[in-house]
């Protein structure tokens, strides 16, 4: 029933240990990956609320999910609350919509201010309605009824920053989800944390970030009867930011990916301020499933068909900016899905 609609460095960085410690972060990687890739299929579709996964703010939609680094202000609840703490110390108020022709729909209104000290919080609501789907009998025949699923999760975020360079946060969210009116239906619910953290090193074109995602567990079952205590979909995050010393305006984010139910995943973007108050971006992503395909086809190992595969392929989207209101728009294919829509949109409240 889950419908889950995606090198000129400067004279600072060009230190003697950043290559080896880029050749060593990638060879860890790697083999993660290789490790991971062995037993996650035995894990694959147990996760409950898959749907937590949905990129729905429009500036991480529009970079393929590679926000872990560059997570900022509300944008960064459900990504890395760490971020929430970058809200320069204004209230803000932002909306989300995000559209699919097959009509699923989803979004959210998020509420940021700052608190006492370093600390800042963020109050979102999220949801997800999936449309109208026909209901089918046990021979398999459509039975006239429509059922209509929904999803709803809030969520309260909290983060402050540690010293000069190290930001922190949490975000403790309910999540529930409601399969449509059918014997036996009823309103499943569980709960989940984020966990996360963004590093600035005295180099301020590179950045770092780690958050550990939707660890929790579903506590009512969809049905009568149902199975209850599955986890969620967990993942750990790791990314970075860069942007060469000499075009400041380009920045380009990377981010790995360890979900705990599916296949390791590697989403980049860049981002570009045309204007002070423009900035265009891309993304794309790839799973371990798909690089290891076309490595074989490089390496002319003939590995066949393509089996599975990440299905967020190119994502893209700008925002822009006028004084204290934010305009944010993405837009992205899924194989199988086509084209989905986000847009977002903030006030900063006495900025």
């Amino acid at each position: 029933m889950y419908l889950v609609p995606v090198i000129s460095a400067g004279k600072r960085l060009m230190r003697p240990w950043l290559p080896a410690t880029a050749r060593a972060c990638a060879a860890g990687l790697c083999l993660v990956a290789a490790s991971w890739s062995q037993d996650y299929s035995e894990r694959a579709g147990t996760a409950e609320f898959q749907y937590l996964e949905t990129l729905i703010f429009a500036r991480p939609a529009g970079l393929a999910g590679a926000y872990t680094a560059v997570a900022q202000g509300v944008d960064a609840v459900g990504y890395n609350p760490a971020g929430v703490s970058r809200s320069e110390k204004a209230r803000t108020v932002s909306g989300t919509f995000r559209y699919h022709f097959l009509d699923v729909t989803s979004g959210n209104a998020t509420y940021g201010y700052p608190g006492e000290g370093p600390m800042s919080y963020a109050f979102s609501a999220a949801y997800i309605n999936y449309g109208r789907i026909e209901e089918l009998d046990e021979t398999g025949n459509p039975s006239g009824h429509k059922l209509l699923p929904a999803s709803f999760n809030p969520s309260l975020t909290a983060a402050r920053k540690v010293g000069e360079s190290i930001r922190v946060g949490g975000t403790l969210k309910g999540v529930s989800e409601y399969l449509g009116d059918f014997a036996g239906s009823q309103l499943a619910v569980g709960w989940g944390v984020d966990l996360g953290m963004q590093y600035q090193p005295s180099v301020r074109n590179l950045g770092f970030g780690l958050a550990l995602l939707n660890l929790g567990r579903k506590e009512t079952a969809h049905y009568t009867g149902g199975r209850t205590g599955n986890l969620l979909p967990a993942s750990l995050k790791g990314g970075f930011f860069y942007y060469p010393l000499d075009l400041p305006r380009a920045k380009v984010v990377v981010d790995a990916e360890a979900p705990w139910h599916d296949a390791p995943r590697l989403a980049m973007g860049c981002e570009y301020a045309v204007s002070p108050g423009f900035t265009a971006r891309l993304g794309s992503r790839v799973d371990w499933i798909e690089a290891n395909y076309y490595l074989g086809k490089i390496m002319n190992e003939h590995p066949g068909d393509l089996q599975g595969g990440n299905a967020l392929k190119l994502a893209g989207g700008f925002s822009f900016l006028a004084d204290d209101i934010g305009i944010d728009y993405a837009v992205q294919y899924w194989y199988g899905l086509s084209w989905v829509h986000a847009l977002t949109l903030k006030y900063a409240i006495g900025a």
